[in-house]
């Protein structure tokens, strides 16, 4: 017998859509309070990095994206949480006087399972106690800068220290003469070459334990410092700019992978120059067209990456470009830019299905409503039960939001006969993996002799269908004429 699918089927999605109320909720971070509260800021006895949410976080996705990291890598530690607020206790605990950083990078959820997208890096110092030694907390140079042959140096300790211990505990290699200049008491010393710094000349700063305080006591820990002189004429230029992985945690490694390539709509993009940059300039003159929501991120000097907040559009041509605000520390412009185009991957979901009782799978390409695959009901919880298994290409869905929307877009309806027999319910779902879910509908009914039960199968494409927050989607409604079998 022929139906009118097509038009009952638009009936029925226009009174879904008009039964249908949305209510979109968007995650706000602003809330979230840290500590330590300031960059460089020094934690005292008993004091633990911490974070505080004015919302129901879920423990675990906020423990996966919150690290506490030094020169060595990531810290192992415990997480303890009260009410609303988790804070880092390391173990081993931290070192007086080392530099640390809490990073809370990455994405997170709360307890009704809205996404979340942070990246904040707080940089801090430990000090186990008032009677611990001396530290270096900053530099200027930091470690691997470049300076004008001119530049004086500047470090800064933690407490006033002996200026007479600086002639056995301080050394430049290659030797150069200085003139030592306190300020803020004995805390802050500036160095100045009597004659410029050598041109070209990688130096080295080296802090030692003879380095003593007011009271005598030695500098906590040995620290060197390099950096680099040039006499800076040349335009800086763009070394490379590559694809990178979105793992804030591993400071974003390249993909192994080019432009000329089409990218991940997760990727970062990962722009090395040829000499330390101008930070804010720089980042002010990079131009990504069509615009992308974007955070920079330096991993250097010389190393900048754009981190997307919600991802790249999928399919889509992009073109990045610098303007002439971007300079070198002394103010060279950079050298002429060509500007680079990439591609995003398509972004497109495949769904393959399972009609499990009967042994069928269904490929991408195979669905139709042209003609039926008769299916046999059986009991599960009702006597009329069946499962389908449904395995999606291209995509994950790591969220429960991203979940929730898939099990919306699949559903069973009967098609035939118009009156007695209700639409099947939907009665377990099950996430076997994050591309996989098995449902269960309920309240089947099989055919007779006299009459055939028709059901259609609906998978929901683009748009508001089977979809991911970062862009990839099914592009268009899947749809499969089922025959219910003669008991």
């Amino acid at each position: 017998m022929n139906r009118p699918t097509f038009s009952i089927l638009a009936v029925i999605a226009s009174l879904s859509l008009l039964s249908c109320g949305l209510i979109l909720e968007f995650p706000d971070t602003s809330g979230i309070e840290y500590y330590p509260r300031v960059e460089n800021q020094i934690l005292t006895t008993g004091e633990n990095p911490h974070i505080r949410f004015d919302f129901e976080a879920d423990r675990d996705s906020v423990e996966a994206v919150f690290t506490v990291k030094d020169e060595e890598g990531v810290r192992p530690g415990i997480y303890h949480w009260d009410g609303q607020a988790v804070q880092f206790q390391a173990v081993p605990e931290l070192i007086p006087g080392r530099r640390y950083v809490l990073s809370f990078s990455g994405s997170f959820y709360d307890t009704r399972g809205l996404v979340y997208s942070v990246n904040r890096i707080i940089p801090f110092y430990y000090l186990v106690s008032n009677e611990s030694g001396p530290y270096v907390v900053s530099t200027n140079p930091g470690q691997g800068e470049t300076i004008a042959t001119e530049t004086s140096l500047r470090i800064l300790f933690s407490k006033d220290i002996d200026p007479a211990s600086l002639a056995r505990g301080l050394s430049i290699d290659p030797y150069t003469d200085t003139t030592a200049v306190w300020e803020n008491g004995t805390t802050e010393l500036v160095l100045t070459p009597k004659e410029r710094w050598k041109h070209c000349r990688r130096y080295t700063i080296e802090f030692s334990e003879e380095i003593l305080d007011i009271d005598g006591i030695p500098l906590a820990e040995r620290k060197e410092v390099v950096f680099w002189v040039q006499e800076d004429v040349e335009a800086p230029f763009v070394v490379s700019i590559k694809p990178a992985f979105n793992l804030p945690a591993q400071l974003y490694p390249e993909t192994g992978g080019s432009l000329e390539e089409d990218i991940d709509l997760e990727s970062a993009l990962r722009a090395a120059f040829s000499e330390a940059m101008e930070q804010s300039g720089t980042e002010a003159a990079l131009i990504l067209d069509p615009p992308v929501s974007a955070i920079p991120v330096w991993l250097d000097a010389l190393t900048l990456v754009l981190v997307p907040e919600v991802g790249f559009a999928p399919d889509t041509d992009y073109l990045l470009d610098f303007t002439a605000e971007a300079v070198d520390l002394v103010g060279n412009s950079l050298e002429l830019f060509e500007p680079v185009r990439f591609r995003t991957i398509s972004g497109l979901i495949e769904v393959s299905t399972e009609l499990v009782h009967d042994g069928i799978i269904l490929g991408p390409e195979d669905y139709t409503t042209a003609t039926g695959i008769e299916i046999k009901p059986y009991p599960i919880t009702s006597n009329y039960d069946y499962n389908f298994v449904f395995d999606f290409a291209g995509a994950v869905f790591d969220s429960n939001s991203e979940k929730m929307a898939v099990q919306e877009a699949i559903s069973l309806i009967c098609l035939f006969p118009y009156d007695g027999v209700t639409n099947p319910i939907a009665t377990g779902f099950s996430w076997t993996a994050d591309s996989r879910l098995s449902i269960t509908f309920s309240d089947l009914q099989p055919s007779t002799s006299a009459q055939c039960i028709y059901y259609l199968l609906c998978i929901r494409g683009d748009p508001g269908g089977v979809g991911t927050d970062d862009g990839r989607r099914l592009e268009t409604d899947l749809e499969q004429l089922l025959i219910a079998a003669v008991e």
